[in-house]
């Protein structure tokens, strides 16, 4: 599959290369790439989404009918490539998404997405969001009842509807507006999102592997107080969960708050606050699985950006003697944008498990990552939508985690990723 992925990939792009005209303007913008760069806005190319896939069909005369409804569809294909250096060339463990098969190539994504966003000048608005996923990742992000979660290979022929919802906008001010979200929806919690578009590394951390949910389906409530403030709260059946196990729901809770001093186009300082409580084991109402999620993320210069990320989680009754169960850590990223070329991103991270509920070894975990996002035609009408990510990645533990009597590995990898 993911040879066919990528013949196809290519055979889109050719195509298009041969018949695409410039893009329009973009008038709407949702979930950028993390690493983006616009030095010049005379130079920079149209943003995405909406991108190859529009602009095809509306060369065949159905765009331009979608784009009068509001409607675009959008995706990409993300193929990538872990190298073991140490150890041998088992599962990788800690890694989740890119630890099965390693020193193999693999299809990580193929995401479709098709939606309307609603508008937010509008006193009252309806859209909607769906996404679908493919590859080896989503054998991970399948939420409980929806696709059967336990298979027994180690390949990439998996499917998921990471998300479909339905959202209403009500204006109730020049600045202010209620937002209603129903329907399957990604996590509010943490640095990283299941999408590799809106990360800026091809690995995962711990943190967004073990400490926090990755999608929820239920309703979510939010209130744009002003640019600076917007708070909600949501009732959900759990973590990664579409037919409860347990008919009970979870609660939660947020706020964004961002400084008004720009730069860059960006909130100076952004400080997100987010909580989840619930009970989660299977049949059981009593026993409350509660995370609280902190991101800063902070624009030292035009260039320069800092996330901090820091989750605590705990859940009654979890450890083999029935107690509760902890689990704690932090990390830390720093991406510089040299050019519309290449921004690297260091990250840094602690995590502990001190029970092995969450990673099946109790153990303090540490990683160190260096990775590069390579955009090598930035103002190709066609090519600017590829972009490749190398990385290097050091893990360590201050037990044997890593297989046998290893206390670390040492591993190499890169993903292609091409957005249409």
């Amino acid at each position: 599959m993911f040879h066919i992925a990528l013949k196809a990939g290519m055979a889109v792009a050719i195509a298009l290369l041969l018949t695409t005209q410039a893009p329009a303007a973009e008038t709407l913008t949702i979930e950028p790439p993390a690493t983006a760069a616009t030095p010049e806005a005379e130079a920079a190319p149209a943003a995405w989404p909406p991108g190859l896939l529009m602009d095809g069909l509306k060369a065949v005369g159905v765009g331009q009918g979608m784009e009068s409804l509001g409607l675009r569809t959008y995706g990409y294909v993300e193929g990538g490539f872990t190298g073991r250096l140490s150890g041998g060339q088992k599962v990788l463990p800690g890694r989740l998404f890119d630890s099965l098969r390693p020193n193999n190539a693999h299809l990580q994504q193929f995401r479709l997405t098709i939606d309307r966003p609603y508008d937010a000048a509008k006193n009252f608005d309806v859209g909607f969001r769906w996404d679908g996923l493919f590859g080896g990742d989503a054998r991970f992000t399948r939420a409980l009842g929806m696709f059967p979660r336990s298979v027994n290979d180690t390949y990439d022929e998996y499917g998921d509807m990471t998300q479909f919802f339905v959202q209403t906008w009500l204006k109730t001010g020049a600045e202010s507006g209620l937002e209603i979200t129903a329907g399957k929806f990604a996590t509010t919690h943490g640095a990283e999102v299941i999408d590799a578009i809106g990360n800026p590394l091809f690995s995962h951390s711990y943190l967004f592997n073990y400490a926090i949910p990755f999608t929820h389906t239920g309703a979510k409530v939010a209130y744009v107080v002003n640019p600076q403030l917007t708070v909600y709260v949501a009732a959900v059946k759990g973590w990664d969960v579409f037919e409860d196990n347990n008919r009970a729901w979870s609660e939660m809770a947020g706020a964004t708050l961002s400084s008004k001093e720009q730069i860059g186009g960006h909130a100076r300082t952004t400080l997100a606050l987010n909580v989840i409580t619930g009970p989660e084991q299977a049949d059981n109402v009593s026993n409350y699985r509660t995370v609280a999620d902190t991101l800063l993320t902070h624009w030292w210069t035009e260039n320069l950006s800092q996330t901090v990320n820091f989750d605590y989680g705990t859940e009654q009754g979890a450890t083999a003697s029935d107690s509760a169960a902890h689990w704690y850590g932090v990390a830390n990223y720093l991406t510089f944008i040299c050019n519309e070329y290449v921004s690297p991103t260091w990250r840094v991270e602690w995590f502990r498990d001190p029970d092995g509920v969450r990673t099946g070894t109790a153990a303090n975990y540490y990683e160190n990552t260096f990775g590069v996002a390579i955009t090598p035609l930035p103002k190709h009408p066609v090519l600017k939508n590829l972009s490749v990510r190398p990385e290097l990645r050091w893990d360590w533990a201050d037990r044997p985690a890593f297989g046998g009597d290893r206390f670390n590995q040492l591993t190499a990898g890169f993903d292609i990723i091409f957005k249409f």
